[in-house]
């Protein structure tokens, strides 16, 4: 793998391990960040490395292509070389092309944005985002964004399906993140995180987005925790409080589409 990382590796395995591991994490929060980069200063903030352990680890995911580094202001991105091991690994969602089509119907048949996001660590991530044919569009996520769990109403949804003591822990751990990707409070999370649970849905007035309504449901699984979730996402005009209960039909119609066709057999991470 990586040279600096396999000499550690090889002079001391407790040593080596932990720098994987602190690599990982690296890459998981450039990962949230997107395209726009992050400081090495604000990487050190989040995960509490040093800034020398930052450095040299990004280094090394540098030399590898995992990670790049902008020439113009220092923001560190994720590289090219991950989405060449990308190409290469399995899609966690068993018959995606099945699954991207239930996903497009919904967004036909509503008109409104459909989300599909994977549970993955900590975060969500949008594994597909269909489009409907109303021309306002509430494009808040992209294809391959991550949020924190309880900083999207999908992510809510999945929330609601762990147990309260779980989804506490969690809500506590991304507590720090919620300003940068949504406008919801600790509190605002817990109360839509238990509406969630109560209901079997969640619904986020300006949640996320001034002015921006969404509609969520996780996809159910057979004998495991949900790790996926859908959701509808419009103008707050389009999303009355009227056509909520349709849209919670629809969703909860298409996600029982989406479980039979996965089986719902991946390992929740």
């Amino acid at each position: 793998m990586l040279e600096a990382m396999k000499n550690e590796t090889e002079a001391d395995p407790v040593t080596g391990a932990q720098t994987v591991d602190r690599a990982c994490e690296l890459l998981r929060e450039i990962a949230r960040t997107g395209a726009g980069g992050v400081r090495i200063l604000d990487l050190c903030k989040v995960t509490g490395f040093s800034r020398p352990t930052a450095h040299r680890i990004l280094h090394s995911l540098q030399l590898a292509g995992l990670v790049q580094q902008s020439t113009e202001n220092r923001r560190y991105a994720l590289g090219y070389g991950l989405f060449e091991l990308g190409l290469a690994a399995p899609n966690p969602i068993t018959q995606f092309p099945q699954v991207r089509s239930i996903v497009e119907e919904l967004a036909a048949s509503t008109n409104d944005t459909v989300y599909l996001m994977l549970r993955s660590y900590d975060d969500v991530l949008c594994a597909w985002r269909a489009q409907g044919a109303y021309p306002i569009k509430a494009n808040i996520v992209a294809l391959g964004d991550r949020r924190p769990l309880g900083a999207s109403v999908a992510g809510l949804c999945i929330l609601g399906c762990l147990p309260e003591e779980e989804s506490d822990q969690l809500i506590e751990a991304n507590s720090a993140y919620l300003p940068d990707f949504c406008r919801m409070t600790d509190a605002d999370v817990m109360r839509h995180v238990q509406e969630a649970r109560s209901n079997g849905y969640a619904v986020g007035v300006n949640a996320v987005m001034e002015g921006v309504t969404a509609v969520g449901m996780a996809v159910p699984a057979s004998y495991q925790r949900p790790y996926m979730a859908l959701s509808v996402s419009a103008i707050s005009s389009r999303i009355t409080s009227e056509r909520i209960p349709e849209l919670v039909r629809q969703l909860k119609h298409c996600a029982a589409k989406i479980a039979a066709v996965t089986g719902s057999n991946r390992a929740a991470r």
